[in-house]
């Protein structure tokens, strides 16, 4: 059942508590400082200084109207975006490593880093070409919305989620059995095809899990984040690592 992956997830998460925290801080003050220069430099290149600015919606719409002399900024900040994905990426594959060694006993940091030293650019390259797939299903949910409105979004929606979730354990297949990126992305949709409802369902439960504590007023965006980060995200990398591994055989 869905339920024993999720309690995998709390109990290995609890046991390496301090590993896997000290992980995601890691991730997100590199990501997010990259990110961060990203948001500046494009900001920056519109006549906007402070978040504040923001809130002035008539003003932002104005200076956005501005933005063509300024694409080299505009290129620069695309640029850090685009390394903030990847680096994201690349060790995201090292938490999903220290995952799989969380099912052995305790897991370190520097797994991490030796995870995504060795696997990390398959995971960027599996993530490319998954991106692809996700880009034009993004595409298809916004025409769908355009053209039969909410309907079609929903549709659209479920559609994207329900295509997506054979894609979920591209990771798993690369830190448990070192797969190369099509192998990885094969396995992936043969194991959830075979438990399809199970892998949906375990998506599903850490997905609204997620919408809800961003949507709960009394959280706030920023605690809301700070959970969704240090333990939401940890806990499903466990989770999926345990349901590919009890799978991968079926």
């Amino acid at each position: 059942m869905v339920w024993e992956y999720i309690r995998y997830g709390w109990k290995l998460y609890r046991e390496n508590i301090m590993s896997f925290i000290l992980a995601e801080a890691l991730v997100s003050i590199i990501v997010g400082t990259i990110a961060l220069i990203g948001i500046r430099t494009l900001y920056g290149s519109i006549g906007i200084s402070t978040i504040m600015m923001l809130f002035d919606l008539e003003g932002f719409l104005l200076r956005i109207g501005t933005i063509l002399p300024y694409l080299a900024d505009l290129g620069i900040a695309l640029i850090f975006f685009l390394m903030a994905g990847l680096i994201w990426i690349f060790l995201n594959v090292g938490i999903y490593g220290m995952a799989a060694e969380s099912l052995r006993g305790k897991t370190k940091l520097r797994t991490m880093f030796r995870v995504s030293k060795t696997m990390g650019s398959r995971g960027i390259l599996t993530s490319i070409l998954v991106g692809i797939l996700f880009v034009l299903l993004l595409i298809l949910v916004i025409t769908l919305g355009k053209i039969f409105s909410i309907i079609g979004l929903v549709v659209g929606t479920i559609l994207f989620v329900m295509i997506m979730t054979f894609f979920s354990l591209i990771f798993p297949g690369i830190v448990v059995d070192d797969l190369g990126v099509i192998k990885t992305i094969n396995k992936s949709i043969i194991i959830v095809k075979n438990n399809y409802l199970k892998a949906l369902g375990l998506l599903l439960f850490y997905g609204i899990i997620s919408v809800g504590l961003l949507l709960i007023p009394i959280f706030g965006s920023i605690l809301s984040s700070l959970i969704i980060s240090f333990v939401i995200s940890p806990m499903m990398s466990i989770s999926l690592v345990v349901f590919y591994k009890r799978n991968k055989f079926t």
